[in-house]
C-alpha cells in the first residue's frame, strides 16, 4: 500500500469521524450553543481538511482555488472556534468591542485571502505536495491567528481557575486537546523545516485536528455519554436495515430475493428491540443516576443531624453537671457527714439509694461528655513520668471495696523486673484500667478471680486484666469496641452505657497504643482478658496544649459564670442566707480520695470518720441551741438556717472537685478571680487526718 493510498484513508476516516461527531453532538441536545458551534466548528474543520487534500488531486487549474479556499477557510475556523470556546466554559456570548472585533476582522482576513493574491500570490507543486508563494499581508494574516489563538488561551485557562468539579474537568479537557493539536503543528511546521529542509510534513499538522475535535466531543458528552449510546444503536441498526435492502433489490432471482428479504425483516425486528432495551437501560440508568443524587443529598443531611447530635449531647452533658453535683455534695454531707444529725435506718437506707443512683447518673454524664469531646476532637493528652505499677496499684485502690462488695479476689502480679517508666497520662490510663476492672467486676460471677499483670515487651509496657466471667461470644467480637455495646446484659440488671470500652480505645489511642482483648464462653476454660499496651517513651512528647489543662477537668470559672451558678443554686435549693462550710467540703473530699487507696485505709478512714461525725453532730447541737436562742425575734430566718446550707462558694468548690473525682491526681490551679477554692490534696488528705 503506497503513500497516497494510505493518505486516502486518514483523509476519508477524518471525514466520517467530523461528520459522525457533529451530528451526534448536535442531536444529543441541539438546543445548546455549545452544540450548534461545535457541529459547525467541526464541519469547517473538514473543509479545511478536504480543501488542502484535493489541491493536489484535481489538476493544476483548480489548484490554486482550491489552496486560497484552504487558506480562507481558517480565519471562518478560528471566529467559529472563538465564539465556540466561549459558550463551551460556561460565558454568554455577548456582543462586546472584543467579540465584534474578532468576528470583523476575521471576515475581512477571509475575504482578503480567498478573493486576491494579498496572502496566496501563487502555488508551486511539488512531488510530495504544495508550497505557497505569499503576498504582501501574509504577515497580518498570521498574526491574526496568533491572537486568536492567544486570546482563546486567556479566556480558557481564566475560566479554569475560577472553575471547580465537573465543569474544569470539561475545560481541561479541552485545553489538553488544544495543546496536542498545538504542538504536533509546531514540530512539522516549524521543527521539520529547520532539521530537514523540506515543508512535506504539513499535512500530518493538518490532520491532527481530529485529535482536538475528538477530545473536546468527549468533553461535551461526558455527562451525556447515555444519549450517545442511543444515536450509536440506532444509527449501526438503520445502516444494516439499509445495506441489507440494498442487498435484496441486487438479488439475482425471486428466491434469493425472498430470503434476503426474510433475514432483513429478521435483522430489522431484532435492531428495533435492541434500540428498545438500550432506552430502557438508559432510563433506568437515569432514574438509578436521581436516587444516587438523592441518596447523597441525605447522606450529607445525616452527617448534620449527627453532627447536631453530637453538640447537643456536649452541651446537655454541661448543663447536667451543675445540678448532679449539687445534689451529689448535699447527699455526700446527709449520708457520709451526717451534718443533719441522726437520720433513722429506713431513711438511710433509702438515702444511700439515692446516693447511688445520682453517682451511676454523673458517670453516665461524664461517659457522654467524654464521647462527645473525643468525637470533637477536643482532648488532649497530657504527658507526665510514672510508673506503670503504681499507676496499677491506684486503679485497683479506686475499685477495691467495689470489688469486695461484689464478692471477688482482686490482685495484681507484680513483674519479675521493675518496668520502665514512661511520659503518659495518668489520669487517662488509671481512668482505661478503672474501665477493664469495672467490667471484670459486673460480668464475673461472685466469687470471681480478677488478676492484674504487667510486663515489658519489644519497647511497650503491656497491661492485662484477667477474670474467669462469663466471656464475649464470637458474633460480638467485632462491636466490643463501639459506642454503646453491652454484652450478656440481663434485664434485671443495670450494668452502664456501654461507652467505656470506645473511650478507652481512643485514650490508648491517643498515647499511639494498641487495645485487643481475648475471651472464652467454653464451660471449663471461661473468661475474658483484656489487653492495651503503650510505647515507652523515654523524653517527654511536644504537647502544643500544655498549658492549657485537661480538657476533661473543669476549668477555672470567670466571675460572671460565679454569679450566675450561684443564682441557680439559690433558685434550685431555695437557700437565703449562707454558712461558710468550706474546710468541711475540703474535708469530705481529701477523706473520699484517701478511701479509695487501699482497703485496710478505708477502714480506717470510716472510723476515724464514724467518730468525727459524732463530735461534730454534738457541736452541731449546741450551736442550734445558740442559734435559736438569739434568733428568736425571726423564727422564720431560724428556720431556714437550720439546716446550715454550705456558702454558695464551698458548693462551687465541690461541685469542681466532684466532677473530676475520676482524674483525682489532677489538681486544677484556678485564677485569682475563681471562687472554687482548689487545695493541694495532701493538704487536705492531712486535715482529714487531724480531723
Amino acid at each position: 500500500m503506497d503513500f497516497k493510498t494510505i493518505e486516502l484513508l486518514i483523509v476519508g476516516l477524518i471525514n466520517a469521524l467530523c461528520v459522525m461527531l457533529a451530528v451526534w453532538i448536535y442531536y444529543s441536545n441541539h438546543r445548546a450553543t455549545e452544540n450548534k458551534l461545535f457541529s459547525i466548528f467541526s464541519i469547517f474543520a473538514l473543509l479545511w481538511i478536504d480543501f488542502g487534500y484535493f489541491s493536489l488531486h484535481l489538476g493544476d487549474k483548480l489548484c490554486i482555488l482550491l489552496t486560497r479556499l484552504n487558506v480562507g477557510v481558517v480565519p471562518i475556523f478560528f471566529i467559529i472556534f472563538y465564539l465556540f470556546s466561549l459558550s463551551f466554559s460556561g460565558q454568554s456570548i455577548r456582543k462586546s468591542l472584543i467579540n465584534k472585533t474578532v468576528v470583523f476582522s476575521g471576515m475581512l482576513v477571509f475575504i482578503t485571502s480567498t478573493f486576491t493574491s494579498l496572502v496566496v500570490k501563487s502555488v508551486v507543486i511539488h512531488s510530495w505536495g504544495t508550497s505557497l508563494v505569499v503576498g504582501s499581508l501574509a504577515d497580518f494574516y498570521y498574526i491574526w491567528i496568533v491572537l486568536v489563538l492567544g486570546l482563546i488561551i486567556y479566556t480558557q485557562t481564566k475560566q479554569l481557575r475560577s472553575s471547580s468539579g465537573p465543569e474544569k474537568s470539561k475545560i481541561s479537557m479541552f485545553l489538553i486537546g488544544f495543546f496536542v493539536f498545538a504542538a504536533i503543528n509546531i514540530i512539522v511546521n516549524v521543527l521539520f523545516p529547520v532539521l530537514f529542509h523540506t515543508n512535506q510534513y504539513y499535512k500530518f499538522g493538518d490532520y491532527s485536528i481530529i485529535i482536538f475535535i475528538g477530545l473536546t466531543a468527549y468533553a461535551i458528552m461526558k455527562h451525556q455519554l447515555f444519549n450517545i449510546k442511543v444515536i450509536a444503536t440506532e444509527t449501526t441498526v438503520i445502516a444494516l436495515s439499509i445495506g441489507l435492502l440494498v442487498e435484496i433489490l441486487l438479488s439475482n432471482d425471486l428466491t434469493e430475493g425472498l430470503l434476503k428479504g426474510m433475514v432483513w425483516v429478521l435483522a430489522t425486528y431484532g435492531g428495533y428491540v435492541l434500540v428498545k432495551s438500550v432506552k430502557t437501560e438508559i432510563k433506568q440508568k437515569e432514574k438509578l443516576g436521581v436516587l444516587a443524587r438523592k441518596l447523597e443529598q441525605a447522606n450529607d443531611h445525616l452527617k448534620e443531624l449527627d453532627e447536631t447530635k453530637d453538640n447537643f449531647l456536649s452541651m446537655a452533658a454541661h448543663e447536667l453537671n451543675t445540678p448532679i453535683a449539687a445534689i451529689n455534695g448535699y447527699l455526700s454531707m446527709l449520708v457520709d457527714e451526717n451534718l443533719c444529725g441522726p437520720i433513722n435506718k429506713d431513711a438511710t437506707k433509702y438515702l444511700e439509694q439515692i446516693y447511688g443512683s445520682s453517682k451511676r447518673l454523673a458517670n453516665l454524664v461524664k461517659d457522654l461528655l467524654n464521647v462527645s469531646r473525643i468525637e470533637s476532637n477536643r482532648i488532649h493528652i497530657i504527658y507526665t513520668e510514672a510508673q506503670m505499677e503504681d499507676v496499677i496499684k491506684q486503679s485497683i485502690g479506686e475499685v477495691a471495696i467495689k470489688a469486695k462488695e461484689a464478692g471477688h479476689k482482686l490482685s495484681f502480679e507484680q513483674p519479675s523486673h521493675k518496668l520502665p517508666q514512661t511520659w503518659m497520662d495518668v489520669p487517662r490510663i488509671t481512668e482505661v484500667l478503672i474501665n477493664f476492672l469495672g467490667n471484670s467486676i459486673k460480668y464475673t460471677e461472685p466469687p470471681g478471680k480478677i488478676v492484674v499483670r504487667a510486663h515489658a515487651d519489644d519497647g511497650k509496657i503491656v497491661v492485662a486484666v484477667e477474670d474467669n466471667g462469663r466471656g464475649i461470644p464470637k458474633d460480638k467480637y467485632n462491636h466490643i469496641f463501639e459506642k454503646f455495646t453491652q454484652v450478656n446484659v440481663l434485664k434485671d440488671e443495670v450494668k452502664g452505657t456501654g461507652l467505656g470500652m470506645f473511650i478507652s480505645k481512643n485514650l490508648i489511642g491517643m498515647h499511639k497504643g494498641k487495645i485487643w482483648f481475648k475471651s472464652s464462653v467454653d464451660q471449663d476454660d471461661h473468661g475474658t482478658t483484656f489487653y492495651f499496651s503503650i510505647p515507652v517513651v523515654k523524653n517527654k512528647p511536644y504537647d502544643p496544649h500544655e498549658n492549657e489543662g485537661a480538657l476533661f477537668a473543669l476549668k477555672p470559672a470567670s466571675k460572671e459564670d460565679t454569679e450566675k451558678v450561684k443564682a441557680e443554686l439559690d433558685k434550685e435549693l431555695g437557700n437565703s442566707g449562707p454558712v461558710d462550710r468550706k474546710s468541711q467540703v475540703g474535708e469530705d473530699k481529701s477523706s473520699q480520695i484517701v478511701v479509695r487507696s487501699s482497703e485496710e485505709q478505708s477502714a480506717e478512714d470510716k472510723k476515724e470518720e464514724s467518730s468525727s461525725s459524732k463530735d461534730r453532730s454534738e457541736g452541731q447541737d449546741t450551736e442550734k441551741q445558740k442559734e435559736q436562742a438569739n434568733s428568736e425575734k425571726d423564727s422564720n430566718e431560724v428556720d431556714n438556717r437550720s439546716s446550715k446550707p454550705l456558702d454558695r462558694k464551698s458548693q462551687i468548690g465541690e461541685e469542681k472537685d466532684l466532677q473530676i473525682a475520676d482524674r483525682s491526681s489532677e489538681i486544677v490551679k484556678p485564677q485569682s478571680d475563681t471562687v472554687a477554692d482548689a487545695e493541694p490534696q495532701e493538704k487536705k488528705a492531712q486535715d482529714v487526718r487531724a480531723r
